[in-house]
């Protein structure tokens, strides 16, 4: 049976081979294909290692050659390393620019702690016990203005917060960070002056006067500055004629005492206040030429229930 199967494949290969041409070797060493001529007779099948010579000939044209390649493969590895290296120089710069920072937070601490802390020893140990602060100060955040800076103050001689454009809101309003911190050191650690310190420039300040009356906000810097809205329309009602800028500086002085004002409706406060054992200031640091104004607000003046009306005294201006 095996025999005439093969002798059947061998004729229909016969019969098939006027369709296969001749192959020839090239100078390259690469098979070509010949077509058949009417003269072929006698057909040579290439043999198997002919295909394999020829398939890695089409291989290798199908590729670029090794040389070719080289200048790619170069230029992409000057190219990432240049990359690597820039980002390597970037991540140092920023390692030294973060150990910069707090290199000299570091040695502003060691200089307190050698020229401060050690030379007043029992000072400080003193405070480790407890505090009897003489002062609550209420400051803006701006980081332009650091009271402790400015006026000197020590470590435990003033309780402090601060906030946005420096306001304290109404009782009424609600619980907040502002009137927690009031009421501990009003009436725990029972400080015997509160001062409202504003600024030059308060960019709170300018997002109220620049606020839309009735307009509803998600945002909270607006939602707190509505705060200030009765200093803003007092300022309006003054100032109408003057420029914006000129309403806006009108206005950090007002918030200051809108501010005192709404001191009084915490009645610990006003208890306090009314027993002369509370006095409410105001101050306003102008950061432009370093001047700093103080006034103290006169209680037996100011119209309490009302709210609206002030009297200040005992002004000073400092530069």
């Amino acid at each position: 049976m095996v025999w005439p199967i093969r002798s059947r494949i061998s004729s229909l290969l016969c019969s098939k081979a006027p369709l296969v041409g001749s192959y020839i070797y090239d100078s390259c060493g690469c098979l070509r294909f010949s077509a058949p001529t009417s003269s072929s007779i006698t057909r040579h099948w290439p043999k198997i290692m002919d295909w394999v010579q020829m398939d890695r000939c089409r291989a290798a044209a199908s590729l670029p050659s090794i040389k070719e390649k080289q200048p790619e493969g170069h230029s992409n590895r000057v190219r990432l390393g240049q990359e690597i290296k820039g980002l390597d120089e970037g991540n140092m710069a920023e390692i030294d620019s973060y150990q910069n920072l707090f290199g000299l937070m570091k040695q502003g601490f060691l200089s307190f702690k050698s020229q401060k802390y050690i030379k007043e020893l029992e000072h400080f140990e003193a405070l480790a016990e407890a505090q009897f602060p003489k002062f609550m100060v209420i400051a803006c955040a701006d980081s332009r203005v650091c009271p402790s800076n400015i006026l000197g103050f020590q470590p435990g001689e003033v309780f402090m917060i601060r906030n946005i454009a420096n306001l304290v809101p109404v009782m009424k309003n609600g619980p907040s960070e502002c009137n927690a911190a009031l009421q501990f050191a009003v009436t725990t650690l029972q400080v015997e002056n509160i001062l409202v310190i504003g600024h030059s420039s308060c960019a709170g300040i300018e997002a109220l006067m620049n606020m839309q009356e009735d307009a509803e906000s998600r945002n909270f810097i607006h939602k707190w500055v509505a705060n200030g809205k009765l200093a803003k329309q007092r300022t309006k009602a003054a100032t109408a004629h003057l420029s914006f800028d000129q309403q806006c500086k009108f206005c950090e002085k007002e918030s200051i005492n809108q501010s005192l004002l709404n001191l009084l409706s915490y009645p610990w406060i006003q208890d306090r206040v009314r027993k002369e054992l509370l006095s409410l200031h105001g101050g306003y640091y102008n950061f432009s030429n370093c001047s700093f104004e103080k006034w103290t607000l006169d209680f037996k003046q100011c119209n309490v229930e009302e709210g609206s009306s002030y009297v200040v005294k005992e002004q000073e201006f400092w530069c």
